[in-house]
């Protein structure tokens, strides 16, 4: 097992990782949370059996409960955190327990805003089983749950008190799961690390071979090499740190109009490609920097995006990015939506104001969104 310290603003927050390695990680967790009176695993349904093994090694050093939730997008509500809070209140729970969130980043999301709204505020840890929460959202302070009129509408800043991983998690299920998570690695290559391209590259093209825990160790340095910097100055992401949003805009309305069935990996890759084609259409972007974004998308395999954006509801869509909750960080008219843009790799398009953040017309991005799914 390996440790790194991640740090998010001043604050280091432990990150345990290896392959293979969870008899270790229980360990650490058992000395994290060694004066805790009990704890509650927050678990995906799909990764009972890691959950239950990690809570049968706890319940050696102090007392556990699982509580288990399907992590679909229509789950990700206000209704959701409070199940858990009940769910914890019932067992008699108190400030002196922890919360771990098992799973992909729905779950760890609504674990975490759950974790910081019960009595003010508890301790918890991520255990992520995804690549895109391993690799990105666990190492996040934000905590959201959605609303009827769009995505992450709803949430909080929250500190774990450690991250534990046991990268063996993510290779169990279809390759395309695991895949389809590193849209965020490609996001952090065109946002900011262009050094990790290469490597980026080799390591999912490695990821079916017997290579693939050190193509995994090497997508996590891009994760974590990418985010650290910007979250150390910036860890409410809040300004420079904004730039992460890269693809999200879309991206988020894409994920939450399709209802999930589009997971977010993929959405933000069409959400990249979309924000492409606006910095073509204003003038900051060229043709072979368009080129670029659709050739390293390319790499994760995802299905053809008018197969998969076609069918979708553009007047729902529409909608939803008008209630985007980047909202506010910079001025924008009724009919204007708060977007990334690149001029090129890691070139953000910067606000009077220093965010890396433009207003686009919303007619703009529906053009561009018609663009990346025209058959």
């Amino acid at each position: 097992m390996f440790e790194r310290s991640v740090v998010v603003g001043d604050e280091p927050i432990p990150y345990y990782y290896g392959f293979g390695c969870a008899d270790d990680l229980v360990n650490a967790l058992a000395a994290e949370f060694k004066n805790a009176d009990a704890g509650l695993l927050i678990a995906d349904r799909a990764v009972a059996k890691f959950a239950e093994d990690i809570v049968d090694r706890l319940a050696e050093y102090m007392t556990m409960h699982v509580y288990f939730l399907d992590a679909e997008e229509r789950n990700k509500t206000l209704g959701a955190v409070q199940s858990v809070i009940d769910f914890a209140v019932d067992r008699r729970l108190t400030r002196e327990s922890f919360f771990l969130a098992m799973g992909g980043g729905l779950t760890g999301n609504i674990a975490g805003l759950a974790a910081s709204l019960i009595y003010r505020g508890v301790r918890f840890a991520h255990l992520p089983t995804t690549s895109v929460a391993a690799f990105d959202s666990v190492l996040s302070l934000k905590q959201a749950v959605n609303l009827r009129r769009g995505k992450n509408l709803c949430g909080c800043y929250a500190r774990p008190t450690a991250i534990a991983c046991d990268l063996e998690w993510l290779t169990t299920g279809p390759r395309s799961g695991l895949v389809n998570g590193l849209a965020e690695m490609v996001k952090n290559v065109l946002i900011a690390t262009p050094e990790h391209e290469t490597l980026l590259l080799r390591s999912l093209g490695r990821l079916g071979e017997e290579a693939a825990p050190d193509a995994l160790l090497s997508l996590m340095r891009i994760g974590i090499d990418t985010k650290e910097p910007l979250l150390r100055a910036d860890p409410k992401e809040r300004k420079e740190a904004l730039i992460f949003e890269y693809g999200h805009t879309a991206g988020h309305t894409v994920e939450f109009v399709s209802k999930g069935v589009i997971r977010h990996g993929e959405a933000v890759a069409w959400g990249m490609l979309v924000a492409a084609e606006v910095s073509r259409s204003l003038g900051y972007m060229d043709e072979a920097e368009v080129a670029h974004h659709r050739e390293i998308v390319s790499h994760l395999g995802l299905p053809d995006p008018r197969s998969r954006l076609g069918g979708l509801d553009f007047a729902r869509m529409r909608q939803v990015l008008a209630a985007d909750n980047k909202r506010g960080y910079v001025q924008c008219a009724p009919d204007e939506v708060p977007m990334v843009l690149l001029k090129g790799v890691a070139e953000p398009v910067l606000a009077a104001s220093g965010h890396p953040l433009v207003a686009v017309p919303l007619d703009t991005v529906m053009t561009a969104l018609s663009t990346v799914a025209a058959p």
